[in-house]
């Protein structure tokens, strides 16, 4: 997460998470995209500068369109590094709906 590196810990840890759900919307994959009605270059387009102005940055509109889908999470295609990828989970653990996410390894 190279946008965020000055506020990130001193000291850093990996850890190995394991989670279970039916329901994760893979933004990698067009025919998700094209199920969601999510355009890819919505997904990746920069949002720091445009918050930074006061507007409303296309990946809200993308995450209210994979809310829409019943998605409890989605994978994101990274901006800054072409191939590499992030799992966002919106919940987790509340109910059996919901994704269920543990610590592994």
């Amino acid at each position: 997460m190279m946008a965020h590196a000055a506020d990130r810990a001193a000291s850093l840890q990996v850890v190995e998470i394991a989670v279970d759900s039916d329901r994760i919307l893979d933004l990698r994959d067009e025919e998700a995209r094209r199920f969601a009605e999510i355009d890819r270059r919505d997904a990746t387009a920069p949002w720091q500068d445009l918050v930074a102005r006061g507007r409303s940055p296309t990946s809200g509109r993308v995450r209210d369109r994979v809310l829409a889908t019943a998605a409890v999470g989605l994978i994101d295609p990274s901006r800054k590094a072409p191939g590499a990828w992030h799992l966002v989970v919106f919940a987790w653990n509340s109910d059996s709906s919901s994704a269920q996410v543990r610590l592994s390894g």
